[in-house]
């Protein structure tokens, strides 16, 4: 059946999720006085097996159901859960018994005729249930709940039916299309005694396959219950349990293939088919969805070369969403492969290169993996696979380096150096700065030009290195590609960030041989103290009144309070204070209030960080078009870093570098004024 794909429920006595699931369950009987009305149970405490390998159940008790959706009239009945493919509507709903019970009508086009005539019929007798669940309890083996259930198992204990579908396939072998409310009465009594044998048989062999199987994986999936049987059909017992056991199993792993990749299961299952024979079929659809590319010789190039970039893009589109990734605008087909897992999407890309993969349809992702890396040119820059998980990792860096928590590019400018070598950063200077009048017929006054010293710069590289190891693949770890990218791209921006501030807390000799804030550079405050109106008035004077090489004034507007956490609060009610208190204790206009608009507050800890226990200083800085400050440069302006896959001779995995050419250099000591500061107290002291 098509539903959402299923997430494992935490292992705590509460977790809340919003995750779809569907059962199949139910019976279905025809109204006397109306030929379009059924009454039907969905939903009953029959403990169903899911993909991780305990039982769930859904809980009936008072409050457990939340039948809000189906009372406001917007439960419908679908086919086969296909949201597009609504049959009927829900006219009411109640729990009884123990069951969800509903009365339903079937709508009167074309489509719906053709189900209400093979549900009247006797050809479709299946009912499932989709539902979300909002709180899970947890049940231990050995455990056993007030209300009678045994461990291990999850309880929904608080769960939302939102439709009712008509199935192909029906997988609760306790009930069916045409039986009353009470399970059975329509079967003979050998027939009901035939049908609670067999579910005792199942019960009794699903506790006996747990205990031998604690440890082995149990693939997502509805457990497949076959037809009542007869004694003498059952006879042959440890048969009939071998082949139970396999039908369950065979079921449960197509159920779960076809629900990742959102296929019908029902012709498969009723087919006969092996999950290999699925798993093949599954991969060809999406091969041929996707447009393959053509054999070599044939074809057209570019389209060739189109349709495999949009293949990748999907593909690591999907990628990023299973990591729980959020994508604005996801390429298309992304939705479609979110389902697929590593060993999935490998095989994928071979068959698409034209490899052979039929015999990889039923290995292990360890056989898969070794296959992957046992060619060569799937470790080239082109190679689908690899190429696939650097556009991810590349897409979720990036998502990293937009999302950091960093404050330094706020205020610094930013520039470009085209190579690594030492630039000379000279401003041109002469003996006047300023424009001289030309008398009538007069002649302007040569002017001979000369480089002012200024600082140099130069970038530098800095970089890590990190790998996508053989058990990650294996472990289908897709939230290494979300996290480990996103973690290096803050690490990278947090590296300037720091830098940028040490150069304004170390106060460091620049390029005149003079430390950054001095006297003689006109920029530090003698005392150092907390935010205040006085003290911000002085600071803004100080910034104002710079001048410039030639000794006019350099017009320079303040634009940034840089400070540490904890000045912010006290930096707001400046410059947000109608009136101030006078020393003749009168109230005046605040004078501050008109620069609110103009200066923005910075706070960061990573000055708290270097100030310890010690006065922290904090910092008036200039609007980045009047004076340069500090300046940030990148390789040919590029601030995203360069991601580069290697090949790591005896090391089992994908290993990428990940680099980035940045310089950092105070330009214009202009352009801030250095408040000393004082200790910021200890909150928790």
């Amino acid at each position: 059946m098509a539903s959402s794909q299923m997430m494992t429920p935490a292992p705590t006595t509460r977790a809340v999720n919003n995750t779809d699931y569907t059962r199949d369950m139910g019976t279905l009987t025809r109204q006397a006085d109306n030929a379009r009305r059924f009454t039907l149970s969905f939903s009953s405490e029959e403990p169903y097996e899911r993909w991780y390998g305990e039982n769930e159940i859904l809980s009936h008790a008072d409050g457990a159901v939340d039948l809000s959706r189906f009372d406001d009239g917007m439960g419908v009945v679908l086919f086969n859960h296909d949201r597009d493919h609504v049959i009927g509507k829900i006219l009411d709903a109640k729990v009884e018994d123990k069951r969800g019970v509903a009365e339903i009508e079937f709508d009167e086009d074309e489509e719906s005729e053709k189900i209400l005539a093979k549900v009247a019929g006797g050809t479709l007798k299946g009912v499932s249930v989709g539902y979300r669940v909002t709180e899970w309890q947890s049940v231990q083996e050995n455990e056993t709940t007030t209300d009678g259930f045994e461990g291990p198992c999850y309880i929904a204990r608080h769960w939302m039916p939102y439709e009712i579908s008509i199935v192909s396939v029906p997988a609760d072998a306790s009930v069916g299309v045409g039986r009353d409310l009470d399970d059975a009465a329509n079967l003979s009594d050998a027939g009901q005694d035939a049908n609670k044998n067999f579910l005792k048989e199942e019960k009794a062999m699903a506790k006996v396959t747990d205990n031998a199987t604690a440890n082995a994986p149990v693939a997502e999936g509805t457990r497949q219950a076959a037809a009542p049987v007869s004694p003498a059909q059952a006879a042959p017992v440890i048969d009939a349990d071998q082949v139970r056991a396999e039908e369950r199993s065979r079921v449960t792993e197509i159920t779960a293939l076809c629900r990742d990749f959102d296929v019908d299961p029902s012709e498969y299952i009723s087919g006969g088919q092996t999950v290999d024979a699925v798993r093949a079929a599954i991969l060809d659809g999406m091969r041929a969805k996707h447009q393959p590319v053509p054999a070599r010789g044939t074809g057209d190039v570019s389209v060739q070369r189109d349709e495999e970039d949009k293949f990748r893009a999907a593909a690591a589109d999907a990628l990023l969403l299973r990591g729980g990734i959020d994508i604005a605008a996801p390429a298309e087909g992304a939705s479609d492969m979110r389902g697929a897992s590593l060993r999935d999407l490998a095989i994928m890309t071979m068959q698409r290169s034209g490899e052979n993969t039929e015999s990889l349809l039923g290995q292990t992702a360890d056989e898969v993996y070794g296959r992957l890396v046992s060619e060569r040119q799937f470790y080239a820059p082109t190679a689908a696979f690899p190429a696939i998980l650097d556009t991810a990792i590349r897409k979720a860096y990036v998502q990293g380096h937009n999302t950091a928590p960093v404050t330094f590019d706020r205020f610094t400018r930013k520039g470009s150096l085209n190579d690594f070598k030492t630039a000379t950063h000279n401003y041109v200077a002469g003996p006047g700065a300023e424009f001289l009048l030309v008398p009538e017929g007069g002649e302007l006054q040569h002017d001979t030009p000369s480089d002012a010293l200024k600082p140099t710069k130069k970038l530098a590289t800095y970089g890590r290195q990190f790998t996508m190891t053989r058990e990650a693949f294996i472990n289908d770890d897709i939230g290494f590609l979300a996290t480990m990218p996103a973690r290096y791209a803050a690490a990278a921006r947090k590296t300037i960030n720091s830098q940028v501030f040490s150069i304004m807390y170390n106060n460091s000799t620049i390029y005149d041989g003079t430390a950054l804030f001095s006297a003689a550079h006109k920029n530090l405050l003698t005392t150092g103290s907390a935010p205040s109106i006085d003290v911000v008035q002085k600071m803004i004077l100080a910034l104002g009144t710079q001048t410039d090489e030639f000794g006019q004034a350099a017009i320079i507007r303040p634009a940034y309070i840089v400070c540490p956490v904890g000045y912010g609060f006290d930096l707001y009610k400046i410059f947000h204070s109608a009136t101030v208190q006078t020393t003749s204790n009168t109230q005046a206009a605040n004078a501050l209030a008109n620069y609110a608009s103009r200066i923005e507050i910075v706070e960061d800890p990573t000055l708290n960080a270097l100030a310890g226990s010690s006065a922290c200083p904090w910092f008036l800085v200039a609007d980045k078009g009047d004076s340069e400050f500090i300046e940030v440069d990148y390789l040919n302006g590029n601030e995203i870093p360069t991601i580069r896959r290697m090949e790591t001779p005896g090391q089992l995995g994908f290993v990428w570098d990940v680099y980035l050419d940045w310089g950092v250099t105070v330009t214009d000591f202009r352009g801030a004024v250095r408040n000393p500061g004082a200790a910021i107290a200890d909150p928790l002291a």
